[in-house]
């Protein structure tokens, strides 16, 4: 795994493309959540004092990280496909 670090959710938002304030409150209620849960991974991994609390730590950002992804990849899918019937009903 890359160097652990926390992020914002701005970083989340700069990351993915999201810059419409109404999109982002779409996804702040369980964004905010599963980043909060993500962050304390990578403070309590920080502070970690043997390798396997490490690994483990590690293991559960992993996860965290592929939730997230999955929240936005979800998100910008249904915003294309949205974008796509409103498309066909214009023409």
């Amino acid at each position: 795994m890359s160097e652990i670090e926390q992020k914002s959710i701005e970083q989340y938002f700069s990351e993915y493309g999201i810059n419409d304030p109404d999109e982002k409150i779409k996804l702040l209620p369980e964004l905010t959540r599963i980043v909060y849960d993500r962050n304390m991974h990578a403070v309590w991994y920080e502070k970690a004092d043997d390798a396997y609390k490490k690994s483990q730590y590690a293991e559960g950002l992993k996860e965290l990280d592929g939730k997230i992804k999955e929240m936005f990849d979800d998100f910008l899918k249904n915003k294309k496909e949205d974008n796509e019937l409103g498309d066909d009903q214009l023409a």
